[in-house]
This record gives C-alpha cells, sequence and structure tokens, in this order.
C-alpha cells in the first residue's frame, strides 16, 4: 500500500472560520463499491459533517462544492481506536474475567467497564488525537 493514498469525499461548505472549514459530506455510490463501507463512518448516513483545514490558504466560499481529503492510513488508525481496540478491550476483559470468577453479571459489567474506561481514555486525549487525525480541504478537479 501506497503511504500516501488518501480517502476522498466530496462535500459543500457550511461554515469558515480562519483556516477551519466545516464541510457537509456528500455521500456518492462510490461508497457501495468501497471495501471498507461496512466500518467507514461516511458510508453510514447522507448527512456528515466534518471540520477540514485549509492548509494551501485557497480561497472558498460557503456553499462552495469541495473534496475534503483523509490519508488512507489515518482512516484506518481511526477505526482502529473507534472499533477494533476498544472490542478487544471488551472481549479479552470479559474471557479473564470469565476465567477467574464464575458470576455472569460481574463478568459482563466489568468487560463494560474497561470499555467505558477505554473510551473515556480516548477522551482524554482527544485533542492529540484531532491534531494526527486532520482532514485537507482542496478545490475539486476541474473536468
Amino acid at each position: 500500500m501506497e503511504e500516501n493514498k488518501t480517502v476522498v469525499h466530496e462535500g459543500i461548505i457550511q461554515k469558515i472560520e480562519g483556516q477551519q472549514i466545516t464541510v457537509k459530506m456528500v455521500v456518492d455510490s462510490a461508497c457501495a463499491a468501497c471495501h471498507a463501507k461496512g466500518i467507514c463512518g461516511a458510508a453510514d448516513s447522507q448527512d456528515k459533517v466534518v471540520v477540514a483545514k485549509n492548509v494551501n490558504d485557497e480561497s472558498f466560499s460557503v456553499g462552495e462544492r469541495v473534496q475534503v481529503e483523509l490519508r488512507q492510513t489515518l482512516a484506518f488508525q481511526a477505526v482502529l481506536i473507534g472499533y477494533l481496540l476498544p472490542f478487544v478491550v471488551l472481549m479479552t476483559t470479559f474471557c479473564l474475567m470469565s476465567y477467574f470468577v464464575k458470576n455472569e453479571l460481574i463478568d459482563v459489567s466489568v468487560s463494560f467497564l474497561a470499555t467505558i474506561l477505554y473510551y473515556f481514555i480516548v477522551w482524554l486525549f482527544n485533542k492529540k488525537i484531532e491534531r494526527k487525525f486532520v482532514c485537507y480541504i482542496s478545490k475539486l478537479p476541474q473536468h
């Protein structure tokens, strides 16, 4: 896999605040053919709003159609942090608890608490994670 592959979606600018541009994603039929559609948040709904950075200092206006890009490696890392790791925490905790404690209610409760703790830790590092997972905005290519 190439390092610089990107996940690209088309969107419409909703709000502009300096370098931060709020874009409503336009999910098109390309999502139907994507191999990651089952785990990608962009394919879940027609209305996804993201905040993207204008790193090239291009001029944009509200209502303009643009493309939003995220490096594919970061998209996979986001899936890992948001879906896979919490599942591993849940299942590992449940298996360990069921091995050592023979009370299913306690097993399930501790597993859920461990998963909640995982998400709380992710929330604590939210600012650091946001700096890493940046969407970039650019003009639509001219055909």
